[in-house]
């Protein structure tokens, strides 16, 4: 009688193996320079294929008050509803990374700077305070607002931008560190160049957003455990 021999093959994987092919769940918070369709959110997406990256960016949306008149461009206004969005489309939640302050920095609440970095720990807060939050326990990154280019670069709106913008990096690096966050000092990064990758001052080219992108995926591999 012939026997039958059945072996049984057994991969032994160092921890960690079957995590690093997992895919990461993300909400992006922003404005127009996330809202394009070549911004920093696509490009991360383009960086991060396996990843599932739903983008809430809105053009002329701020940290904390109602830019134009419009509610809907106040994110602490509308925080809780992108969360929600994220959790029900994600199915979970890994990661938020929040890029907001350059429309802060507009001429027109250049007396409320001081707001600002009050209204991102109130943002903080109401993000670790909602339910999609405490469910799943995010990391919470903050992503700090390009610079702003030259004077002569500037539209009337923003004059006067480029000091107010570099006042809250300090300001983001110290918040996010008291609310256990992560800070992305994407501004350090790209300001030598920052004229080289502007159109108007404010906005990126295709080549700026690409590599805020890949500045800030960087992090997220550094900080999340794969």
């Amino acid at each position: 009688m012939k026997k039958l021999l059945i072996v049984f093959t057994i991969a032994l994987f160092a921890p960690g193996v079957f995590a690093q092919n997992s895919s990461l769940k993300i909400l992006a918070i922003g404005d127009s320079n996330g809202e394009f369709d070549f911004g920093w959110v696509v490009q991360l997406q383009r960086i991060r294929p396996e990843d599932k990256i739903v983008n809430t960016a809105i053009s002329g949306n701020t940290i904390g008050f109602d830019n134009l008149g419009r509610k809907e461009l106040n994110t602490l206004r509308n925080v809780d509803s992108f969360m929600e969005r994220g959790g029900s489309e994600l199915n979970g939640m890994d990661a938020v990374v929040i890029m907001l302050g350059t429309n802060d920095c507009k001429a027109v609440f250049s007396d409320s700077l001081q707001l600002v970095p009050k209204n991102m720990e109130k943002l903080i807060l109401k993000i670790k305070t909602h339910p999609v939050y405490t469910k799943f326990r995010p990391e919470v990154f903050i992503v700090s607002p390009p610079p702003f280019g030259p004077a002569e670069m500037l539209t009337a709106k923003y004059e006067g931008g480029a000091k107010r913008i570099e006042y809250l990096q300090g300001k983001f690096k110290k918040i996010t560190q008291k609310e256990n966050c992560i800070f992305i000092d994407t501004y350090s990064e790209i300001r030598e160049n920052f004229k080289n990758i502007t159109s108007d001052g404010i906005h990126l080219t295709p080549e700026g957003q690409k590599q805020m992108a890949e500045i800030i995926s960087a992090e997220i591999d550094k900080n999340i455990a794969n």
